[in-house]
């Protein structure tokens, strides 16, 4: 058995046609759902991008006891190591800029160049898509952006396309090898800048003629217009409609390559992304100098994450509502790959859901940006079981409760009503940090039941 783990960067569940949405176009992603076994409640563990990774290469939750800008620490047992450890070939690919993160340990590492061909042409100064004003920090990133999306030589030139067709040129490689392998591929396609060929963008919203916010602040909605939230959304499906299209070119090829019989296939995503939700624009709530002021709750639009798994030998088409996070990721592909985890690992193999053997594997699904390194400040956290989510505010929100059966939307705020069941939440969450390690000076900052959020966050912090 051989397994290729596709992740794609803020894909948000809610998009996906198989999870029924039925305007954005993703016929590929699709099609491997009716193929394989989808898990409708798979919530990020660690938040944002580098920590999600970083969860599925240690096995572990790790916003207990890491940074977001930091690699794995030496003393953590990785995946890549592991199973190379037992005869596994690993391999990487990817165009993310902080892949050097979280992609030590593979015995191969393809890292996707994703600078524009065209680049040199550009004037050194561009017309931004917007008003500055509405852009994530103009002055800068945006204005990079904007002459990046003027470089672009086509669609293959974009880095979901560069990064599919790497990876395609690695499996070609492999063929007739009987060597079992893993192969990570790493794509920052779908996140912004929403800036995929105009003919992506023409099959949701040609007719728009205001303001493009390909590159939004991150900020509370209340800057953008009504109709450039709506455009915004089209920016976002027309850059997914192209990733799915060249994930699309991936699968193709590891048909054609007579490698469907032998490989599991593993889709996911990091996060999602606020279109205007809840009143945000964004992840958190960043300044002018990129530096964050504010961190958001992790509501289901944000946290809940696609995962797929089609497994060679096992019925495709099924769906299935175990909570499950990035950790079981890794517990997975180490129950498919047949090597042994290790002892640090705090995920749990889907394989004996999908097996139809059991239901669930876990309780409770717990969502963070990293809090323990900035020990004074106690981030959001969302801590939800099969019906109720509680959102420990901390320093930046006030303590919240939501049915999520009768409020999938998750609008009505059931605080101070239901304080008890918050309390019963309250107490869940602590022992769910501490089962997972969490170190005792952070677990005592977080015993208050509803702390008054402070106004602000340590200069320093950014994402």
């Amino acid at each position: 058995m051989n397994v290729v783990l596709v992740i794609c960067d803020t894909v948000r569940y809610g998009y996906l046609g198989h999870n029924g949405n039925r305007w954005v176009r993703t016929p590929h992603l699709d099609a491997l759902a009716a193929q394989a076994a989808v898990m409708e409640r798979c919530y990020c563990g660690s938040f944002p991008t580098g920590p999600m990774r970083k969860d599925v290469h240690a096995g572990r939750y790790t916003f207990l006891y890491q940074s977001w800008q930091d690699a794995p620490p030496d003393e953590e047992i990785l995946l890549a190591d592991w199973l190379s450890a037992h005869g596994v070939r690993t391999a990487y690919v990817g165009d993310t800029d902080n892949s050097p993160q979280y992609r030590k340990g593979f015995a191969d590492e393809i890292v996707v160049s994703h600078v524009p061909s065209r680049l040199e042409e550009v004037p050194a100064t561009v017309p931004l898509p917007a008003d500055g004003r509405k852009l994530r920090y103009p002055e800068s990133y945006a204005q990079r952006v904007a002459r990046d999306a003027a470089g672009w030589d086509g669609e293959a030139d974009r880095r979901a396309p560069r990064t599919m067709m790497a990876a395609h040129r690695w499996l070609e490689e492999r063929t007739g090898d009987d060597e079992p392998f893993f192969l990570w591929v790493d794509t920052f396609d779908p996140h912004e800048p929403w800036d995929p060929p105009r003919h992506y963008i023409d099959l949701y919203d040609a007719a728009y003629q205001g303001d493009e916010l390909y590159e939004p602040a991150y900020e509370e909605a209340g800057y953008a217009s009504p109709a450039e939230i709506a455009h915004m959304r089209c920016l976002y499906a027309a850059k997914l409609t192209m990733v799915d299209r060249w994930v699309g070119h991936l699968l193709e090829g590891l048909r054609l390559m007579g490698r469907e019989d032998d490989t599991a296939i593993i889709f996911t995503s990091d996060h999602g992304f606020y279109h205007g939700e809840h009143g945000y624009i964004g992840k958190v709530k960043l300044n002018r100098e990129n530096r964050i002021v504010g961190r958001w709750p992790l509501f289901e639009t944000i946290s809940h994450t696609p995962l797929m798994l089609r497994v060679p030998g096992l019925a495709g088409g099924s769906r299935h509502a175990t909570l499950c996070q990035p950790p079981d990721i890794t517990a997975t592909i180490l129950d498919l790959l047949k090597v042994p985890a290790h002892e640090r690992i705090q995920g749990r193999s889907l394989l004996p859901v999908v097996r139809g053997e059991v239901e669930t594997i876990r309780p409770w699904a717990i969502s963070s940006p990293t809090y323990v390194t900035d020990s004074d400040v106690r981030a959001p956290t969302a801590f939800r079981d099969e019906r109720w989510l509680y959102v420990y505010g901390g320093d930046e929100a006030p303590t919240q409760l939501y049915d999520t059966w009768a409020d999938p939307g998750e609008e009505l705020n059931l605080m101070p009503e239901r304080a008890g069941q918050a309390r019963v939440m309250h107490a869940e969450y602590l022992s769910a940090l501490s089962r997972l390690g969490c170190p005792e000076e952070s677990l005592m900052l977080r015993r208050s039941f509803a702390p008054s959020p402070r106004e602000g966050l340590p200069p320093e912090r950014r994402i």
